[in-house]
C-alpha cells in the first residue's frame, strides 16, 4: 500500500515514516500543496495523510480539488489542536474520511489507516492463497505449507501485488510505482534484483508457486515446473 503524507514538519514526518513502513506501508512525503499536486499527477496512492497548515495554504483546498475531480482516495486530515470543532466539521463535510488532532499517536494512526484501507475490501479474504503459499493481508505474513517464512518488506509488497493479480501479468511499471517512493534511488535492474531475491526465498522454502518473467511486459505467479 502506498501513502502520500503532506506534512511540512520534518520532525513529525521523519518520526512517522519508520512506524508506517514497519506496518508494510510505503510512504512518500511532500511539504507543500504544490508538491502534493505534482505527486498525485504522477503516482497513484491508496491513502493520503493531509496536514491543514501548509506553507502555501490550507490543506482543505487540496481536498476540495480532489473531490471536485471525483478522486475518491481516502484522506485523513492531521491538524493542530488549535483548530475548532467547526474546522473539523468543515473538513469532514468537504470529503475527509477521518480527522486527527496533533500530536498524533502513531499506533492509533496506523490503526486508523488499516481500518480505512480495509473498507473497500470488506468482502475480500484476509488471506491470499496460491498453491501451498499463503499471504496474511492484515498480519503481513507469509507461510509455505503453514510454515512462516521471512521476506523483506519491499519483496513482501511485490509478492502481494502478484498474488492479488491471481495469475495475471503485473507490469513492471505497476510494480515500480507501488514499490518505490519518489525519493528512492531506483537502479535500472532494481526490480530484477528484488524478484531474484523473492524467487530464491520461495524456491528455498519449497513453494509450489514460482515467479515467471514475461519478457518486455512484467511478472506473474504460476505453478512451479521442474525447471523453475
Amino acid at each position: 500500500m502506498k501513502l502520500l503524507m503532506i506534512e511540512d514538519e520534518p520532525v513529525l514526518s521523519q518520526a512517522a515514516i519508520p512506524v508506517l513502513e514497519k506496518s508494510g506501508l510505503l510512504v512518500d512525503v511532500v511539504e507543500s500543496l504544490r508538491d502534493a499536486f505534482s505527486a498525485i499527477a504522477v503516482f497513484s496512492y491508496d491513502l493520503i495523510l493531509l496536514d491543514r497548515n501548509l506553507p502555501d495554504g490550507d490543506g482543505i483546498s487540496f481536498l476540495e480539488s480532489l473531490r471536485r475531480k471525483s478522486v475518491n482516495t481516502p484522506v485523513i486530515i492531521m491538524s493542530a489542536a488549535k483548530r475548532t470543532v467547526d474546522d473539523r466539521i468543515e473538513g469532514l463535510n468537504i470529503g475527509a474520511d477521518d480527522y486527527l488532532i496533533k500530536p498524533v499517536d502513531f499506533s492509533e494512526l496506523v490503526a486508523r489507516i488499516r481500518s480505512m484501507l480495509r473498507r473497500p475490501r470488506e468482502l475480500e479474504k484476509s488471506e491470499l492463497i496460491m498453491g501451498n503459499l499463503s499471504f496474511g493481508v492484515n498480519s503481513r505474513s507469509v507461510a509455505i505449507d503453514g510454515k512462516p517464512i521471512k521476506i523483506a518488506r519491499r519483496e513482501l509488497g511485490m509478492l502481494e501485488q502478484l498474488m492479488r493479480a491471481k495469475g495475471r501479468v503485473v507490469s513492471r511499471e505497476h510494480i515500480e510505482q507501488n514499490s518505490y517512493g519518489f525519493d528512492d534511488i531506483v537502479t535500472i535492474n532494481a526490480i530484477d534484483v528484488s524478484m531474484h531475491r523473492l524467487r530464491t526465498v520461495l524456491k528455498r522454502n519449497k513453494s509450489s508457486i514460482a515467479i515467471r518473467t514475461v519478457r518486455g511486459v512484467g511478472y506473474l505467479l504460476q505453478e512451479r515446473s521442474d525447471s523453475q
